[in-house]
Protein backbone atom coordinates (compact mmCIF):
# COMPACT_ATOMS: atom_id res chain seq x y z
CA UNK A 1 0.00 0.00 0.00
CA UNK A 2 2.77 2.45 0.94
CA UNK A 3 4.57 1.70 -2.32
CA UNK A 4 1.35 2.36 -4.29
CA UNK A 5 0.79 5.67 -2.51
CA UNK A 6 4.38 6.71 -3.21
CA UNK A 7 4.00 5.80 -6.87
CA UNK A 8 0.78 7.80 -7.18
CA UNK A 9 2.41 10.79 -5.48
CA UNK A 10 5.34 10.60 -7.88
CA UNK A 11 3.04 10.46 -10.90
CA UNK A 12 1.04 13.46 -9.67
CA UNK A 13 4.26 15.41 -9.11
CA UNK A 14 5.38 14.71 -12.67
CA UNK A 15 1.97 15.56 -14.12
CA UNK A 16 1.52 18.70 -12.06
CA UNK A 17 4.88 20.35 -11.41
CA UNK A 18 5.25 22.69 -8.47
CA UNK A 19 3.85 26.15 -9.06
CA UNK A 20 6.29 29.04 -9.15
CA UNK A 21 6.44 31.32 -6.14
CA UNK A 22 6.91 35.06 -5.69
CA UNK A 23 9.43 35.96 -2.99
CA UNK A 24 8.87 39.51 -1.78
CA UNK A 25 11.70 41.76 -0.58
CA UNK A 26 11.64 43.13 2.07
CA UNK A 27 8.14 42.01 3.13
CA UNK A 28 9.07 38.31 3.34
CA UNK A 29 12.85 38.34 2.91
CA UNK A 30 14.93 41.12 4.46
CA UNK A 31 17.54 41.18 1.69
CA UNK A 32 17.76 40.46 -2.01
CA UNK A 33 20.53 37.98 -1.25
CA UNK A 34 18.35 35.91 1.09
CA UNK A 35 15.53 35.80 -1.48
CA UNK A 36 17.85 34.76 -4.30
CA UNK A 37 19.29 32.00 -2.14
CA UNK A 38 15.81 30.66 -1.34
CA UNK A 39 14.38 30.90 -4.85
CA UNK A 40 14.03 27.87 -7.11
CA UNK A 41 13.61 27.55 -10.87
CA UNK A 42 10.56 29.46 -12.08
CA UNK A 43 10.33 31.72 -9.03
CA UNK A 44 10.25 35.52 -9.08
CA UNK A 45 12.13 37.62 -6.55
CA UNK A 46 10.04 40.79 -6.42
CA UNK A 47 11.79 43.79 -4.86
CA UNK A 48 9.89 46.80 -3.52
CA UNK A 49 11.00 50.31 -4.43
CA UNK A 50 14.07 51.55 -2.60
CA UNK A 51 17.86 51.38 -2.43
CA UNK A 52 19.45 48.17 -1.19
CA UNK A 53 23.10 48.18 -0.16
CA UNK A 54 24.16 44.71 -1.24
CA UNK A 55 27.03 43.21 -3.21
CA UNK A 56 28.30 39.90 -4.53
CA UNK A 57 24.77 38.76 -5.43
CA UNK A 58 24.29 35.60 -7.48
CA UNK A 59 21.41 33.75 -9.13
CA UNK A 60 23.28 30.44 -8.59
CA UNK A 61 22.52 29.23 -12.12
CA UNK A 62 18.77 29.19 -11.44
CA UNK A 63 16.11 30.06 -14.01
CA UNK A 64 14.55 32.78 -11.87
CA UNK A 65 13.40 36.36 -12.34
CA UNK A 66 14.79 39.21 -10.27
CA UNK A 67 12.33 42.06 -10.71
CA UNK A 68 12.01 45.50 -9.17
CA UNK A 69 9.20 48.02 -8.92
CA UNK A 70 9.08 50.89 -11.41
CA UNK A 71 8.33 54.56 -10.98
CA UNK A 72 5.60 56.61 -12.67
CA UNK A 73 7.70 56.82 -15.86
CA UNK A 74 8.29 53.08 -16.01
CA UNK A 75 11.95 53.34 -14.96
CA UNK A 76 13.51 51.20 -12.23
CA UNK A 77 12.52 52.27 -8.73
CA UNK A 78 14.91 49.71 -7.22
CA UNK A 79 18.64 50.43 -6.89
CA UNK A 80 21.25 47.88 -5.87
CA UNK A 81 24.30 49.73 -4.56
CA UNK A 82 27.52 47.86 -3.76
CA UNK A 83 29.08 50.89 -2.02
CA UNK A 84 32.39 50.00 -3.65
CA UNK A 85 32.73 46.73 -1.74
CA UNK A 86 32.42 44.31 -4.69
CA UNK A 87 30.49 43.76 -7.87
CA UNK A 88 26.75 44.12 -7.34
CA UNK A 89 25.82 41.00 -9.32
CA UNK A 90 27.99 38.09 -10.52
CA UNK A 91 26.45 35.51 -12.86
CA UNK A 92 28.97 32.73 -13.41
CA UNK A 93 26.96 29.51 -13.17
CA UNK A 94 25.87 29.03 -16.77
CA UNK A 95 22.70 31.06 -16.36
CA UNK A 96 20.53 30.91 -19.48
CA UNK A 97 18.10 33.31 -21.13
CA UNK A 98 15.44 32.25 -18.62
CA UNK A 99 17.42 33.96 -15.87
CA UNK A 100 15.77 37.36 -16.14
CA UNK A 101 16.78 40.64 -14.49
CA UNK A 102 14.09 43.31 -14.86
CA UNK A 103 13.65 46.90 -13.62
CA UNK A 104 16.85 47.13 -11.57
CA UNK A 105 19.44 49.92 -11.37
CA UNK A 106 23.02 48.86 -10.60
CA UNK A 107 25.49 51.30 -9.08
CA UNK A 108 28.29 51.68 -6.55
CA UNK A 109 31.13 49.85 -8.27
CA UNK A 110 34.46 51.64 -7.83
CA UNK A 111 37.93 51.13 -9.19
CA UNK A 112 38.98 49.75 -5.81
CA UNK A 113 36.30 47.04 -5.90
CA UNK A 114 37.28 43.59 -7.19
CA UNK A 115 34.92 43.85 -10.16
CA UNK A 116 32.58 45.99 -12.18
CA UNK A 117 28.89 46.47 -11.32
CA UNK A 118 27.68 43.35 -13.17
CA UNK A 119 30.06 40.54 -14.12
CA UNK A 120 28.97 37.79 -16.51
CA UNK A 121 31.05 34.66 -17.07
CA UNK A 122 29.82 31.92 -19.40
CA UNK A 123 26.25 33.06 -18.87
CA UNK A 124 23.34 34.14 -21.07
CA UNK A 125 20.93 36.08 -18.85
CA UNK A 126 18.26 38.50 -20.07
CA UNK A 127 18.22 42.10 -18.80
CA UNK A 128 15.05 44.15 -19.35
CA UNK A 129 14.64 47.84 -18.48
CA UNK A 130 17.75 47.94 -16.32
CA UNK A 131 20.08 50.86 -15.63
CA UNK A 132 23.84 50.67 -15.09
CA UNK A 133 25.03 54.04 -13.82
CA UNK A 134 27.89 55.80 -12.06
CA UNK A 135 30.22 52.82 -11.85
CA UNK A 136 33.99 52.71 -12.26
CA UNK A 137 36.15 49.75 -13.19
CA UNK A 138 39.20 48.83 -15.25
CA UNK A 139 37.06 46.99 -17.80
CA UNK A 140 33.34 47.49 -18.41
CA UNK A 141 32.21 50.13 -15.94
CA UNK A 142 28.59 48.98 -16.05
CA UNK A 143 28.86 45.40 -17.32
CA UNK A 144 31.76 43.08 -18.13
CA UNK A 145 30.86 40.02 -20.19
CA UNK A 146 33.43 37.24 -20.48
CA UNK A 147 32.58 34.34 -22.80
CA UNK A 148 28.85 34.82 -22.60
CA UNK A 149 25.87 35.95 -24.64
CA UNK A 150 23.65 38.18 -22.50
CA UNK A 151 20.63 40.00 -23.93
CA UNK A 152 19.77 43.59 -23.05
CA UNK A 153 16.38 45.10 -23.89
CA UNK A 154 15.58 48.77 -23.19
CA UNK A 155 18.54 49.16 -20.85
CA UNK A 156 20.59 52.27 -20.04
CA UNK A 157 24.36 52.57 -19.52
CA UNK A 158 24.90 56.02 -17.98
CA UNK A 159 27.94 57.90 -16.69
CA UNK A 160 30.17 54.88 -16.14
CA UNK A 161 33.96 54.94 -16.38
CA UNK A 162 36.55 52.32 -17.31
CA UNK A 163 39.81 51.78 -19.14
CA UNK A 164 38.06 49.48 -21.64
CA UNK A 165 34.37 50.10 -22.35
CA UNK A 166 32.93 52.76 -20.09
CA UNK A 167 29.40 51.35 -20.22
CA UNK A 168 29.99 47.76 -21.33
CA UNK A 169 32.97 45.61 -22.25
CA UNK A 170 33.03 42.15 -23.74
CA UNK A 171 35.58 39.43 -24.38
CA UNK A 172 33.47 36.78 -26.07
CA UNK A 173 35.38 34.15 -28.00
CA UNK A 174 33.58 31.87 -30.39
CA UNK A 175 30.30 31.30 -28.57
CA UNK A 176 27.43 29.67 -30.48
CA UNK A 177 25.32 32.78 -29.89
CA UNK A 178 26.27 36.37 -29.23
CA UNK A 179 25.26 39.37 -27.10
CA UNK A 180 22.12 41.24 -28.10
CA UNK A 181 21.31 44.90 -27.44
CA UNK A 182 17.91 46.24 -28.46
CA UNK A 183 16.59 49.70 -27.67
CA UNK A 184 19.49 50.44 -25.29
CA UNK A 185 21.10 53.79 -24.51
CA UNK A 186 24.77 54.53 -23.85
CA UNK A 187 25.26 58.09 -22.64
CA UNK A 188 27.86 60.05 -20.68
CA UNK A 189 30.28 57.13 -20.34
CA UNK A 190 34.06 57.55 -20.44
CA UNK A 191 36.92 55.17 -21.19
CA UNK A 192 40.40 55.08 -22.64
CA UNK A 193 39.12 52.77 -25.40
CA UNK A 194 35.40 52.70 -26.21
CA UNK A 195 33.60 55.39 -24.25
CA UNK A 196 30.24 53.65 -24.56
CA UNK A 197 31.28 50.09 -25.39
CA UNK A 198 34.42 48.03 -25.95
CA UNK A 199 33.71 45.00 -28.10
CA UNK A 200 36.58 42.51 -28.08
CA UNK A 201 36.46 39.37 -30.23
CA UNK A 202 32.68 39.36 -30.32
CA UNK A 203 29.77 39.65 -32.74
CA UNK A 204 27.05 41.51 -30.82
CA UNK A 205 23.78 42.40 -32.52
CA UNK A 206 23.04 46.05 -31.71
CA UNK A 207 19.61 47.24 -32.84
CA UNK A 208 17.77 50.56 -32.32
CA UNK A 209 20.33 51.74 -29.77
CA UNK A 210 21.70 55.21 -29.10
CA UNK A 211 25.28 56.20 -28.27
CA UNK A 212 25.32 59.84 -27.18
CA UNK A 213 27.92 62.06 -25.52
CA UNK A 214 30.37 59.28 -24.67
CA UNK A 215 34.10 60.02 -24.54
CA UNK A 216 37.26 58.05 -25.28
CA UNK A 217 40.57 59.49 -24.15
CA UNK A 218 42.12 57.34 -26.88
CA UNK A 219 40.03 55.70 -29.62
CA UNK A 220 36.32 55.00 -30.17
CA UNK A 221 34.18 57.66 -28.55
CA UNK A 222 31.01 55.60 -28.85
CA UNK A 223 32.29 52.11 -29.67
CA UNK A 224 35.73 50.50 -29.77
CA UNK A 225 35.69 47.29 -31.77
CA UNK A 226 38.61 44.84 -31.94
CA UNK A 227 39.10 41.30 -33.18
CA UNK A 228 41.93 38.91 -33.95
CA UNK A 229 42.67 36.98 -37.13
CA UNK A 230 43.34 33.66 -35.44
CA UNK A 231 39.95 32.31 -36.48
CA UNK A 232 36.61 33.63 -37.77
CA UNK A 233 34.87 33.30 -34.42
CA UNK A 234 37.36 35.72 -32.83
CA UNK A 235 36.58 38.54 -35.27
CA UNK A 236 35.32 41.86 -33.98
CA UNK A 237 32.19 41.97 -36.12
CA UNK A 238 29.21 43.74 -34.53
CA UNK A 239 25.96 44.05 -36.47
CA UNK A 240 24.70 47.61 -36.00
CA UNK A 241 21.17 48.26 -37.24
CA UNK A 242 19.01 51.41 -36.95
CA UNK A 243 21.26 53.04 -34.35
CA UNK A 244 22.16 56.64 -33.55
CA UNK A 245 25.68 57.81 -32.71
CA UNK A 246 25.67 61.49 -31.75
CA UNK A 247 27.93 63.83 -29.79
CA UNK A 248 30.61 61.23 -29.01
CA UNK A 249 34.27 62.29 -28.88
CA UNK A 250 37.62 60.53 -29.25
CA UNK A 251 40.81 62.30 -28.26
CA UNK A 252 42.53 60.30 -30.98
CA UNK A 253 40.52 58.46 -33.68
CA UNK A 254 37.00 57.22 -34.36
CA UNK A 255 34.68 59.81 -32.87
CA UNK A 256 31.75 57.41 -33.06
CA UNK A 257 33.36 54.05 -33.90
CA UNK A 258 36.92 52.75 -34.02
CA UNK A 259 37.59 49.38 -35.69
CA UNK A 260 40.89 47.78 -34.71
CA UNK A 261 42.92 44.82 -36.04
CA UNK A 262 40.45 42.34 -37.56
CA UNK A 263 36.73 42.08 -38.20
CA UNK A 264 33.80 42.65 -40.53
CA UNK A 265 31.39 45.05 -38.82
CA UNK A 266 28.06 45.78 -40.49
CA UNK A 267 26.50 49.24 -40.08
CA UNK A 268 23.08 49.60 -41.64
CA UNK A 269 20.24 52.11 -41.64
CA UNK A 270 21.90 54.23 -38.95
CA UNK A 271 22.69 57.87 -38.25
CA UNK A 272 26.18 59.01 -37.24
CA UNK A 273 26.18 62.75 -36.66
CA UNK A 274 27.98 65.52 -34.79
CA UNK A 275 30.71 63.29 -33.40
CA UNK A 276 34.33 64.42 -33.23
CA UNK A 277 37.89 63.08 -33.20
CA UNK A 278 41.24 64.79 -33.16
CA UNK A 279 43.30 62.53 -35.42
CA UNK A 280 41.44 60.27 -37.87
CA UNK A 281 37.83 59.48 -38.69
CA UNK A 282 35.61 61.98 -36.94
CA UNK A 283 32.81 59.46 -37.46
CA UNK A 284 34.47 56.09 -38.15
CA UNK A 285 38.13 55.07 -38.17
CA UNK A 286 39.28 51.59 -39.20
CA UNK A 287 42.76 50.12 -39.35
CA UNK A 288 44.51 46.95 -40.49
CA UNK A 289 41.95 44.26 -41.45
CA UNK A 290 38.89 45.47 -39.59
CA UNK A 291 36.77 46.67 -42.50
CA UNK A 292 33.17 47.79 -41.95
CA UNK A 293 30.38 47.40 -44.50
CA UNK A 294 28.17 50.50 -44.40
CA UNK A 295 24.77 50.87 -46.04
CA UNK A 296 21.72 53.15 -45.88
CA UNK A 297 23.49 55.31 -43.31
CA UNK A 298 23.63 59.09 -42.83
CA UNK A 299 26.97 60.55 -41.71
CA UNK A 300 26.91 64.31 -41.18
CA UNK A 301 28.40 67.09 -39.12
CA UNK A 302 31.23 64.94 -37.76
CA UNK A 303 34.26 67.16 -37.30
CA UNK A 304 37.82 67.56 -36.10
CA UNK A 305 39.49 65.48 -38.81
CA UNK A 306 39.97 65.83 -42.56
CA UNK A 307 37.54 63.01 -43.31
CA UNK A 308 34.48 61.61 -41.57
CA UNK A 309 35.48 58.04 -42.48
CA UNK A 310 39.11 56.97 -42.45
CA UNK A 311 40.53 53.60 -43.42
CA UNK A 312 39.05 50.94 -45.66
CA UNK A 313 35.30 50.38 -45.81
CA UNK A 314 32.77 48.66 -48.05
CA UNK A 315 30.08 50.90 -49.49
CA UNK A 316 26.83 48.94 -49.44
CA UNK A 317 24.99 51.81 -51.08
CA UNK A 318 22.42 54.48 -50.20
CA UNK A 319 24.78 56.27 -47.81
CA UNK A 320 24.90 60.03 -47.35
CA UNK A 321 28.01 61.85 -46.15
CA UNK A 322 27.47 65.56 -45.57
CA UNK A 323 29.50 68.27 -43.86
CA UNK A 324 26.36 69.76 -42.34
CA UNK A 325 23.41 67.75 -41.07
CA UNK A 326 20.06 68.51 -42.70
CA UNK A 327 17.50 70.25 -40.54
CA UNK A 328 15.33 67.69 -38.82
CA UNK A 329 11.60 68.06 -38.65
CA UNK A 330 10.96 66.02 -35.53
CA UNK A 331 7.41 64.74 -35.44
CA UNK A 332 6.79 65.05 -39.18
CA UNK A 333 5.96 61.39 -39.63
CA UNK A 334 4.23 61.80 -43.01
CA UNK A 335 7.13 63.90 -44.43
CA UNK A 336 4.92 66.73 -45.65
CA UNK A 337 7.12 69.47 -44.20
CA UNK A 338 4.99 70.28 -41.19
CA UNK A 339 3.93 68.81 -37.86
CA UNK A 340 0.16 68.72 -37.83
CA UNK A 341 -2.91 66.72 -36.84
CA UNK A 342 -2.02 63.85 -39.18
CA UNK A 343 1.28 63.38 -37.37
CA UNK A 344 -0.49 63.50 -34.01
CA UNK A 345 -2.84 60.73 -35.15
CA UNK A 346 0.14 58.62 -36.25
CA UNK A 347 1.74 59.12 -32.84
CA UNK A 348 -1.42 58.25 -30.94
CA UNK A 349 -1.85 55.06 -32.97
CA UNK A 350 1.65 54.02 -31.85
CA UNK A 351 1.28 55.22 -28.24
CA UNK A 352 2.80 52.63 -25.88
CA UNK A 353 2.58 50.06 -28.68
CA UNK A 354 5.68 50.59 -30.85
CA UNK A 355 8.24 53.26 -31.79
CA UNK A 356 6.43 54.63 -34.86
CA UNK A 357 5.75 57.84 -32.91
CA UNK A 358 9.21 58.15 -31.36
CA UNK A 359 10.36 61.79 -31.22
CA UNK A 360 13.10 61.65 -28.58
CA UNK A 361 15.10 58.69 -29.91
CA UNK A 362 14.42 56.35 -26.99
CA UNK A 363 12.86 53.64 -29.19
CA UNK A 364 9.32 53.91 -27.78
CA UNK A 365 6.26 56.15 -28.01
CA UNK A 366 5.17 57.76 -24.75
CA UNK A 367 4.07 61.05 -23.21
CA UNK A 368 7.50 62.62 -23.81
CA UNK A 369 7.00 62.15 -27.54
CA UNK A 370 3.56 63.79 -27.38
CA UNK A 371 5.08 66.85 -25.68
CA UNK A 372 7.89 67.10 -28.25
CA UNK A 373 5.44 66.83 -31.14
CA UNK A 374 3.29 69.63 -29.71
CA UNK A 375 6.38 71.77 -29.17
CA UNK A 376 7.31 71.36 -32.85
CA UNK A 377 3.78 71.99 -34.12
CA UNK A 378 3.61 73.88 -37.40
CA UNK A 379 5.66 74.26 -40.56
CA UNK A 380 9.24 73.03 -40.24
CA UNK A 381 11.92 75.71 -40.49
Amino acid sequence: MLRAVATIAFILTMAYPALSDTLNVPAEFPTVESALSSATDGDTVLVAAGTYFEHGLSCFGKAITLEGDVDSEGLPAVTLDSQGLDSVLILSSNEGQDTIIRNIAFTGSTEQAPGTAVVLFHSRPTFINCTFRDNTSSIGGGVYNLNGAPRFFDCRFLNNTATWGGGYACWETGQPDHPVFMGCHFSGNTATLGGGMANLASRPVITACTFTNNTATNNGGGLYNQGTDCCPEWAGSPEIESCLFEGNHAAQSGGAIFNDLFGEPVINNSTIRNNSAEQDGSAIASIIDNIPAIGMTMLCGNNGTSTQISGSWINQGNNSIEDICPIECIGDFDDNGSVDVNDLLILLAAYQINNDGDCDGDADTDVDDVLILIQNWGICD
